[in-house]
């Protein structure tokens, strides 16, 4: 049985800190986009990119990132193939097992390639991995 800490579901952290974190913005223009935000009623994404404070992309990678699952960072780092993917995410809902389980009972990674990657995904949607 997995009780590893990083196993458990990671909250989101809000677009801003998660910037903040990143040092893309500061956090005392965050502040200002969130009172514009209030008077607006726009996204702060929406906004930090209208007042070319990020771009589009960036925007879109934090979001990514932000909502990683750990199949995806998987394969972005091509530990796993697509394929594999696809086999276990099938076998999982027949089985309701988590995915990293089913990926160390079928020797597709090592216990502790899963301990890494659920730890680089849970400070990925927290805004800290930086690399």
């Amino acid at each position: 049985m997995f009780t590893n800490t990083f196993e458990r579901k990671v909250e989101k952290v809000p677009l801003g800190k998660m910037l903040v974190r990143k040092g893309l913005v500061s956090q005392e223009k965050i502040e200002k986009i969130l009172v514009e935000q209030r008077q607006k009623r726009k996204q702060i994404g929406q906004i930090l990119v209208e007042t070319n404070l990020i771009s589009q992309e960036t925007l879109e990678r934090v979001l990514g990132e932000q909502n990683i699952k750990l199949g995806q960072l998987l394969v972005q780092e091509q530990v796993i193939s697509s394929d594999e993917l696809k086999q276990v995410l099938l076998e999982q809902r027949r089985s309701n097992k988590q995915l990293g389980q089913l990926l160390v009972e079928k020797c597709i990674i090592s216990q502790q390639c899963l301990n890494d990657f659920l730890e680089k995904q849970y400070w990925q949607k927290k805004g800290f991995w930086l690399i």
